[in-house]
């Protein structure tokens, strides 16, 4: 064990070149905001083209996996090192919308001790961390004896479609370190989203005369209520240590075409975030039973659409989860797993039998944000906390039991 190890701390020197990628991912335009605005603009080609050249000149092979037509998935290794044993640090290579930014999105400026800009929390800032602990272990001669790899994912901030295509394609690594704004946490729990549209069907007429139809928004209502009330009671049944129970909210509804015209159809979107111990399968499949039985003969609905994410729930102690864990603990004093409610390319990786964890620099209440923003502290430590983990086992596996 090395509980009692003094950290290996950046250099100034060090501290600088960690920034200074940051600033140089950050000034790269990646925003995806949908598939068919990121199969025109090629914004995460952008990305993979300087990961690329950076990956290259560390000494790594490279190779770029198209996903859809500039939209590459990225994965490196250091040909010939590593025994048998594999692990892979991950982060996604797309940012969300600069819309409404109240801060030069692609400016990285730097203002008391925070690098603001879009991706330095969501999540650049551990790209960059990776990469520099990985370059410094590297150039030192201090790397362990595991195969390593660095991967790079498109479609993230669009339902991980970037990872779910990496591992249908047959990649895996033993373990995973998916980089996230955890604040420098480990994190091995968080649920899985779970998307529906239902549509109500009932029968137009004049306002005036409202018995004569069938008010498709009335009938929405009593799914609505039933959302909120058996529903919910439902769900309150399992619970989660550190997740707590599934949720569900109707996050959108759309119906009518005029105001003196009775509906016949009304849309509402659900939006569900489940437990792991829950599959996406089994619960629509009680929604709908359940809703029927509670409806019963009056309404006409229709589940017209279903998307889901797999959740992420790995064991606290599988060999990577402890020694990274062991290294927040003495970094930050964080040394317990945690769970999250959000989701991420995490948990296509584990439901494909890969160890995974979430881990990075940043507040997650900052992703996505007008003033997005990084402290650049927590930049240092997670770049800390990532080299040492790799230098701690140089020429030894990190992917062992046994000490």
């Amino acid at each position: 064990m090395f509980y009692n190890a003094p950290m290996r701390l950046l250099t100034q020197i060090e501290k600088q070149r960690v920034c200074d990628l940051l600033t140089s991912l950050v000034g790269i335009n990646s925003v995806v905001i949908s598939p068919e605005q990121a199969n025109h603009d090629r914004a995460e080609e952008r990305m993979a083209d300087f990961l690329n050249d950076h990956l290259h000149k560390m000494g790594m092979t490279v190779e770029l996996r198209e996903v859809y037509p500039g939209r590459p998935n990225l994965i490196a290794h250091w040909p010939g090192q590593g025994g048998n044993r594999s692990m892979m640090l991950e982060s996604h290579m797309d940012t969300v919308s600069t819309e409404g930014m109240t801060v030069a999105p692609f400016a990285a400026q730097i203002l008391n001790g925070r690098m603001y800009g879009r991706g330095t929390c969501d999540t650049k800032g551990s790209t960059a961390a990776f990469l520099t602990a990985l370059a410094i272990a590297a150039e030192s001669g201090q790397l362990p004896n595991d195969k390593l790899y660095y991967v790079g994912t498109v479609s993230e901030e669009t339902g991980c479609l970037g990872a779910a295509e990496l591992v249908k394609s047959g990649f895996r690594t033993e373990a995973a370190i998916v980089g996230e704004p955890t604040g420098c946490r480990v994190v091995t729990a968080h649920k899985g989203p779970l998307w529906m549209e239902i549509e109500t069907r009932g029968k137009a007429c004049h306002a005036s005369v409202p018995d004569e139809g069938v008010n498709a928004i009335e009938m929405m209502s009593r799914i609505v209520a039933f959302v909120h009330g058996p529903w919910k009671e439902y769900l309150q049944g399992r619970r989660h240590p550190m997740l707590g129970a599934s949720t569900m909210a109707v996050t959108m509804i759309d119906g009518g075409m005029m105001v003196n015209i009775i509906p016949a159809s009304c849309k509402a979107s659900l939006d569900g975030r489940l437990i792991p111990a829950l599959s996406a399968k089994e619960t629509v499949n009680d929604f709908q039973r359940m809703l029927a039985a509670y409806l019963g003969d009056d309404t006409d609905f229709v589940v017209t659409k279903i998307e889901s994410n797999p959740p992420l729930d790995c064991p606290s102690d599988a060999p990577l989860t402890g020694r990274l864990l062991e290294l927040c603990g003495r970094a930050n004093g964080q040394n317990r797993p945690e769970g999250v409610h959000y989701f991420a390319d995490s948990g296509a990786f584990y439901q494909a039998g890969i160890r995974t964890v979430l881990f990075g620099p940043g507040n997650i209440a900052q992703a996505h944000k007008a003033d997005e923003y990084i402290e650049v502290n927590q930049l240092f430590q997670a770049t800390e906390i990532i080299l040492n983990l790799l230098t701690e086992h140089a020429g030894k596996p990190i992917l062992c039991n046994a000490e």
